[in-house]
């Protein structure tokens, strides 16, 4: 017996819905494929990320000591250049004071000396 008109239709339907599934199971496999690409990219993102950070805050870390070190280097040699001007500067005051010391007992010698020519 062959199938009526209607059957024809039913069984063109059914061939159709059943083609439908079939490319809905395609791009459900597509999509999941998609999904888990995009997983995996924004996985590999944030584990950039952490690492930059990481780096970050390691370089952060040794620039805070080189400007550390930088400073206490400058100290240092504030400090030594303190004590050898604090030291020029009392070798200074010493030298003048002997140079006035001198002064003095010269200058008293020269008044001395007139007061005995004067005599």
């Amino acid at each position: 017996m062959e199938p009526t008109n209607q059957e024809q239709e039913n069984q063109e339907k059914e061939r159709t819905m059943s083609e439908a599934n079939g490319n809905e199971n395609v791009e459900g496999q597509v999509s999941g494929d998609a999904v888990e690409n995009a997983k995996e990219f924004a996985g590999d993102a944030v584990e950039n990320a952490k690492e930059f950070a990481g780096d970050a805050v390691e370089n952060a870390k040794e620039f805070a000591g080189d400007a550390v070190e930088n400073v206490k280097e400058f100290a240092g040699d504030a400090v030594e250049n303190a004590k050898e001007f604090a030291g020029d500067a009392v070798e200074n005051v010493k030298e003048f004071a002997g140079d006035v010391a001198e002064n003095v007992k010269g200058l008293g010698s020269k008044i001395a000396g007139l007061f005995k020519g004067d005599k």
